[in-house]
């Protein structure tokens, strides 16, 4: 399906009973809807459940670059969410999802029940504006033949080759112009920050095989959120949700059954 307003078209697709809670996923950076056919496939029996491209991914148009990627993305999924009737949801982000979640608890708090972080990373406290220095430095990545900047994103991202071989895919079909917008935006995410952390029930889920960055920042995030939940999987890399589907669904499944208790 496709949604289309004054800043552009998006395609999304839906799945699940009418009436069933909603859970809304976003994928990360030089990726698309496809990311999560497991996640799919485990819950959509019991859930309603929204996967999408997001701006400049997959089957969904460009947006105005000037224009807040994370912001716009908000915006766009709570237009799809009006159309398919749905009030609230809990939202799903994986790596650039992450932020978008965030974005989107903080501008609309009312319709999003609760925060599912794979591989993400906190935008409170906001980070020192020096990171932006980091953004001319992306443009070198224009200088990488491309064959060898996809099969080192794809390994630096994922264990199986399953993932590997996605991974090189959809970063072929994005493009370096967009990859690089994409991780600027998300520096320009991490300067701007949020006022507060978002207040909605919260799973931080990553892989032990990540960057120690990563890794680091879900440990004192959830020391920061002492209520939030916090789940490692072994034999991960950054996309946990391929490298490992099963421990992620059965995780990912826990959780919504505890916050269906819970509500």
């Amino acid at each position: 399906m496709l949604l289309k307003n004054e800043l552009g078209t998006v395609y999304y697709e839906v799945y699940g009973p009418e009436n069933a809670p909603a859970v809304v996923f976003f994928h990360g950076v030089a990726m698309d809807h496809q990311s999560f056919k497991t996640q799919v496939e485990a819950l959509k029996e019991n859930y309603r459940v929204i996967v999408w491209d997001m701006p400049f991914h997959g089957k969904s148009s460009a947006i105005d670059k000037d224009i807040s990627f994370s912001d716009a993305s908000a915006d766009f999924i709570m237009e799809i969410m009006d159309v398919l009737n749905i009030s609230k949801a809990v939202m799903v982000g994986l790596s650039l999802g992450s932020f978008v979640i965030q974005k989107a608890a903080h501008k609309y708090p009312e319709r999003v029940t609760a925060l599912v972080h794979i591989s993400g990373g906190t935008l409170y406290p906001k980070y020192n504006s020096l990171l932006k220095v980091l953004k001319p430095f992306m443009y070198l990545l224009k200088l990488y033949p491309d064959r060898l900047l996809n099969n080192a994103f794809a390994k630096h991202k994922a264990l199986t080759k399953d993932t590997q071989d996605y991974l090189i895919e959809t970063i072929q079909r994005t493009g370096k112009d967009v990859t690089i917008h994409m991780i600027n935006e998300m520096l320009e995410d991490m300067v701007e920050g949020l006022p507060e952390h978002p207040k909605q029930p919260m799973l931080i889920i990553y892989g032990d095989h990540d960057i120690s960055f990563i890794k680091n920042m879900s440990v004192k995030w959830h020391a920061d959120r002492p209520e939030s939940q916090l789940k490692m999987v072994e034999n991960a890399h950054h996309i946990v949700n391929q490298d490992k589907p099963e421990e992620l669904n059965k995780i990912l499944l826990d959780f919504l059954k505890e916050r269906q208790n819970v509500e």
